[in-house]
């Protein structure tokens, strides 16, 4: 039985996931029936190293959010709200909207800003402040308003429910105490070109998936910015030893693309590609689709990017280009060319005739023959010609 509410640990894994401007966390909005502890529990992650303030926007007016206008001598300044001073002095902070969904659409306005950028106004919140926000199921929000389609693409959408048998052992033993997660951002940002790599895999096969309608989502859709967030939000999972999560894949692009990406994250062949640099596995491009080739071939390109692998650089390089040759015979031109293009840019061919001259004339002379083949290859020439 899970010790936490339905909803919870994707929660917690959005809020300390490093986001892609830079800041803490990915905004949550968490939907859930009355009664069902989602403003308990968030207001529960308050402790001494981190600040909750919890605010019922609907209550406020615009300017509260978007800042009070001032007249002062011959311009207008805007005076920023006193509760923004809440996160001065503390490690951590979450900034709670509990029933986002009775807020007017004026208020949603003023609220986009704060949302994405944690910016008041004028006045920049700390970077450490998370945003959450919690809301009713739209059936069960007597005189609420929908969220606006920018509104709702601003989240990570969090569905929050409490089995039964987790209800009943608390009446026993009491709701287990919310921990936070801790994220390394070192490691998280080496696990995210992997996970570029995969997602930019589904986009290629599937480009008609980059955006979502939002007119037939009820909470999340796909679009670029919820694109990037799921691979931030599936690289804290890595990081933390989780499975892939497929509540934070559907709250960032909605139920009908969520299934197709799970399954298709969990089926991708991913053989190690120091391994097949190194000769060590042979792979069998047949079995591969044009996604996994893609894949493949970035970590390869990163690799012999790396100066780490210096000392392997002429014989990783020979495998790649072997393998390379292999593919571009199998007409998978298109799929191989980006990996190739820019180990180009980063000076790829000139190294490897550097180095192989500083073995022998022989060595020079196998590279240059292997290269000289590749790029005649008459139809990567037409390929490279129809992009150019």
């Amino acid at each position: 039985m899970n010790k936490y509410p339905t909803g919870a640990e994707a929660l917690l894994i959005a809020m300390n996931t490093p986001s892609p401007n830079g800041l803490l966390g990915i905004p949550v909005l968490v939907w859930g029936r009355p009664g069902v502890g989602k403003s308990s529990f968030i207001e529960s992650l308050e402790n001494e190293k981190c600040k909750v303030r919890t605010m019922i926007a609907s209550i406020y007016d615009p300017t509260d959010f978007s800042g009070l206008p001032i007249y002062e001598g011959k311009s207008v300044k805007y005076a920023s709200p006193e509760w923004t001073d809440d996160f001065n002095d503390v490690d951590s902070g979450i900034l709670f909207f509990d029933e986002l969904s009775t807020c007017p659409p004026s208020v949603q306005a003023a609220l986009l800003r704060v949302i994405f950028e944690r910016t008041v106004g004028f006045k920049k919140l700390p970077d450490h402040v998370r945003i959450i926000a919690a809301a009713n199921p739209p059936d069960l929000t007597l005189g609420g308003w929908d969220l606006s389609p920018p509104m709702r693409n601003r989240f990570v959408h969090i569905h929050w429910d409490i089995p039964t048998g987790l209800y009943l052992n608390s009446l026993l033993n009491g709701w287990n105490s919310a921990e936070h997660y801790i994220i390394n951002k070192t490691d998280h940002d080496a696990k995210l070109p992997v996970w570029k790599d995969k997602i930019g895999a589904f986009l290629k096969i599937n480009p008609e998936a980059l955006y979502g309608d939002p007119s037939k989502e009820n909470f999340g859709y796909a679009s670029p910015r919820s694109w990037d967030y799921l691979i931030y939000l599936l690289a804290s999972c890595e990081v933390l030893e989780k499975p892939i999560n497929i509540e934070l894949i559907e709250g960032c692009l909605g139920e009908g693309m969520a299934i197709a990406v799970y399954e298709y994250l969990n089926s991708l062949k991913q053989p190690d590609p120091i391994e097949v640099l190194s000769g060590k596995l042979e792979v069998d491009f047949k079995e591969f689709n044009d996604g996994e080739i893609y894949i493949l071939f970035n970590g390869m390109e990163r690799i012999l990017s790396n100066s780490k692998y210096e000392n392997d650089f002429l014989s990783y390089s020979d495998k790649f280009l072997s393998i390379t040759q292999r593919l571009t015979l199998m007409g998978k031109r298109d799929v191989v060319f980006v990996s190739l293009q820019k180990l180009a840019k980063k000076g790829f061919l000139t190294r490897i005739i550097s180095k192989a001259q500083a073995v022998s004339q022989n060595e020079y002379q196998t590279f240059i023959d292997r290269i000289t083949r590749i790029f005649n290859e008459k139809g990567l020439v037409e390929f490279i010609d129809l992009l150019t």
